[in-house]
């Protein structure tokens, strides 16, 4: 089980499909990876399915979603086997993300201190990148005007709300600036999503922020 499970309205919004892709890959992510919250998200989807088949034009009340709940109690959750990315260098990416990578995909090297494979979703107003940071290092330190989520794939990280691991869930807005730093052993992998561009607060954020406020870095 994720010692940070995604809020559980943030579930409820993904299994009714009111997420838009960004924040939705997020949540797939964080889905497949912990059975808990992949086990509410079932449940959902069955009490959904049980409402709609017992009265479809009936307006819902307490008495109806209770028997909805009896009939989902018992949703078992089967393990789901993991495929394995088709292109090299990938095998560690769950299903859902793998239909986002290219043949072409490859790390990119930023600020001399991490690597981002930035992900094309179309449609979408949210910046979506895969992040990797070597044992060790760490993220500038920063702050977030917007929402932001992230999920770690491989690996861990620190910063000041906690230690996340594979499967954890992280999500904003904040105010308050934080430096996550990869844990040791193997590097972290995090998917990260972001509403509008993170402010730098360290040393040189006045001269790099034009630059992340268009995207260039």
């Amino acid at each position: 089980m994720s010692r940070h499970p995604a809020p559980e309205e943030l579930l409820l919004d993904y299994a009714a499909g009111a997420l838009s892709d960004g924040p939705a890959l997020a949540l797939a992510l964080h889905v497949a990876l912990d059975p808990a919250s992949r086990r509410t998200v079932d449940q959902l989807n069955a009490v959904g399915g049980a409402l709609i088949e017992r009265e479809p034009e009936t307006p819902v009340d307490d008495a109806a979603l209770e028997w909805a709940l009896a009939r989902v109690r018992n949703v078992v959750v089967e393990p789901r086997a993991a495929a394995a990315s088709r292109y090299p260098g990938f095998d560690w990416a769950p299903p859902p993300l793998a239909r986002h990578l290219r043949s072409d995909s490859s790390w990119r090297r930023i600020l001399g201190q991490f690597d981002e494979i930035r992900l094309d979703v179309p449609g979408d107003a949210y910046r979506v990148s895969l992040l990797r940071l070597e044992p060790g290092r760490g993220l500038p330190e920063h702050k977030h005007p917007g929402y932001e989520y992230t999920v770690c794939l491989q690996g861990g990280y620190t910063d000041a709300t906690g230690s996340y691991s594979v499967g954890d869930f992280a999500v904003g807005p904040g105010g308050e600036r934080h430096e996550p730093i990869a844990d040791p052993g193997e590097p972290c992998i995090a998917l990260i999503v972001v509403e509008k561009p993170i402010i730098l607060t360290g040393p040189w954020g006045r001269w790099l922020n034009p630059l992340v406020s268009r995207g260039i870095i």
